[in-house]
């Protein structure tokens, strides 16, 4: 007889968790990766008193609380959760899923323990991926290079990886739509928030221009956050760190000195990512890409 255990997936177990209100990622990895290693099945977990789940599973006050209180909201919000995932195909992915990106392991100081992903999954697995760096406030002239780099780098057979809510990211999916190309797409936002109720709507108003819905025949869409989150702030700089994760080749067009994108350029530089730099016509560069390319490397 199969046990209690194994009658959940470990996909099912992490969305539920995602519908735990104060679970946060590295809560969720906790529990993840203890539950992997032990014999509890899911419901002798949802069993777990208050005081064992602080000071056993590591725990906050707030999350123990919210998974001891009778009949909580969230069981209902997961219930829902699980029927869009599976009426819409969606891929909850876990660290044990054969297709959850190694990269992410490799490039994330704490890669997110679920990963939702709708839409044409391949496109991880298959050639080569790109993005490309250039930082909010970037000069018209930036921004043009950055329909032209990616455009060429799509007819060379790369795959970009963007995101869809600055102006860089928007342009180098819209090159990628124009050219009906495929793109993979990373969320600052839940799958719900970004897509709608049938997860069928285009990303940004400009896509809507060229498609009436979200092509998933063609596109990936990635999401590290709950189906129903919201834009944080602190969202933006966990996007920007998966779109470097999952590129093959960081394109450096203009970035800050000091900001989000020039660290994770040197951090895909260290791992041995190819960074390929872009100048202005007279040979301007950003100061973070000039900061990047002076710095010596670690022996």
């Amino acid at each position: 007889m199969a046990s209690a255990k194994r009658d959940w997936l470990p996909s099912r177990f992490a969305l539920l968790l995602t519908c735990v209100p104060h679970l946060g990622e590295r809560q969720i990895a906790q529990v993840l990766h203890r539950w992997a290693r032990s014999r509890v099945s899911v419901y002798e977990f949802l069993s777990t008193p208050l005081e064992t789940l602080q000071q056993e599973w590591g725990l906050s006050p707030q999350a123990a609380q919210a998974l001891t209180e009778p009949n909580p909201t969230w069981w209902k919000r997961f219930g829902q959760m699980h029927a869009l995932v599976r009426r819409h195909g969606v891929e909850v992915l876990t660290a044990q899923h054969r297709l959850y990106p190694l990269a992410l392991e490799a490039f994330c100081e704490q890669p997110p323990p679920v990963l939702f992903a709708h839409g044409a999954l391949h496109l991880l697995q298959e050639g080569w991926r790109f993005a490309v760096a250039c930082s909010r406030g970037a000069p018209h002239l930036a921004l043009e290079a950055v329909d032209e780099i990616t455009r060429q780098a799509m007819h060379e057979g790369g795959i970009p990886v963007t995101g869809h809510n600055t102006p860089s990211y928007q342009r180098v999916a819209i090159a990628a739509v124009r050219a009906e190309k495929p793109s993979v797409t990373v969320l600052d936002r839940g799958l719900l928030d970004a897509l709608g109720e049938d997860l069928n709507r285009p990303l940004f108003p400009a896509a809507r221009l060229y498609e009436l819905e979200f092509r998933t025949d063609r596109d990936l869409v990635l999401s590290p956050f709950p189906l129903q989150a919201g834009s944080l702030g602190l969202h933006n700089q966990r996007r920007d760190e998966l779109v470097f994760a999952l590129a093959d080749v960081v394109f450096a067009v203009w970035v800050r000195a000091g900001g989000v994108m020039e660290r994770l350029c040197r951090r895909a530089k260290q791992l041995g990512k190819r960074i390929e730099v872009w100048k202005a016509p007279d040979g301007t560069i950003s100061d973070g890409v000039k900061r990047l390319m002076e710095e010596t490397p670690s022996p």
